[in-house]
């Protein structure tokens, strides 16, 4: 009997070691964020091609002390504030907050994802020894006709965890961390101002003389971000002349001039007068906004040589 006594006191004495040596540092931690988009025009955003942004969710775990065991969980429960909506003035853009990188493993609000749901663990393809720092995946959905700004929404985390710290004889656990918190996460994301053009190419056609050439009307077709205020200008050209004539050359460098006036046919369209957009840019994806132009031959110049005459002049939008 005394033998006995004696191994069951060292069993005891082994139990305690085990369970009593463990460090007194807590294995998890919370902590508030953010998720900042890389700034983007508002047709990128309209477009749904700004690139996806991760963040820390909040919730930081010591990787090394953490034992694999399916008692483990980290529970996220995230609130949008605004209804995963980034917010300025009337004007909002949607987006999708998701525990993976490839949007699969989506939060709705008010949702829960355990981060140590075996199957999100193998998605996420984490838990290699390193820290345990789950990320939060945020992505622009396409469709949003916005204004240039800032706009943000706040992504409130609440963390629920109970992590394994040690295992006993047949792998069951003999030691834990539990604990719950809350994560802030700020999501934000810089909406710039762009435009778009639509200018076709202008052609006279042929003549035998100078004098011979019809007045050409034609349309560019301009638009910019919702609510910006812009102006339409045509450069010199290629040939850097505008005043009182713009000039075409052939292969010889002989020239045939030419000049494009505003739509009263009579008021010279250069950058020195640029033509102001009737309204703010609408947006939209296709520009629609008509900036009507007259081009015109002069028809008391010598006709030159025959030929190909041609000339570059570039279209400028300033906002």
């Amino acid at each position: 009997m005394p033998v006995i006594l004696r191994l069951q006191a060292l069993v005891w004495v082994v139990l305690a070691a085990i369970v009593f040596a463990a460090p007194a540092s807590a294995a998890c931690t919370v902590g508030s964020g953010a998720a900042t988009f890389e700034p983007g025009s508002s047709y990128a955003v309209r477009g749904g091609t700004v690139p996806a942004v991760s963040a820390s969710a909040g919730l930081v775990c010591n990787g090394p002390i953490i034992s694999l065991v399916s008692t483990n969980r980290a529970r996220a429960r995230v609130t949008s504030a605004n209804g995963f909506r980034l917010l300025r003035n009337e004007d909002s853009i949607a987006y999708s907050a998701s525990a993976d990188p490839n949007g699969t493993l989506v939060f709705s609000q008010g949702g829960t994802i355990d981060y140590f749901d075996p199957s999100v663990l193998s998605v996420l393809g984490i838990m290699n020894g390193e820290d345990f720092r789950p990320q939060i995946y945020a992505r622009i959905v396409g469709g949003a006709n916005v204004a240039a700004g800032t706009y943000t929404d706040t992504l409130t985390v609440q963390w629920d965890w109970n992590v394994c710290r040690g295992v006993g004889l047949g792998g069951a656990c003999i030691l834990s961390d539990s604990g719950n918190g809350v994560a802030v996460i700020t999501v934000t994301i810089e909406v710039s101002r762009n435009c778009r053009i639509d200018a076709p190419p202008l052609s006279f056609g042929a003549a035998s003389l100078a004098s011979q050439f019809a007045e050409v009307t034609q349309t560019i077709l301009a638009d910019c971000t919702k609510g910006t205020s812009f102006a339409v200008s045509l450069t010199s050209g290629s040939n850097n002349s505008a005043r009182p004539w713009r000039a075409m050359k052939n292969a010889q460098g002989q020239i045939l001039r030419y000049n494009l006036y505003r739509s009263d046919g009579s008021t010279i369209w250069d950058e020195t007068n640029p033509l102001a957009a009737a309204i703010p840019g609408s947006g939209s994806l296709s520009p629609a906004l008509p900036f009507v132009y007259r081009a015109r031959i002069d028809p008391d110049q010598p006709t030159p040589p025959a030929g190909s005459y041609s000339d570059i002049v570039s279209v400028l939008i300033n906002f």
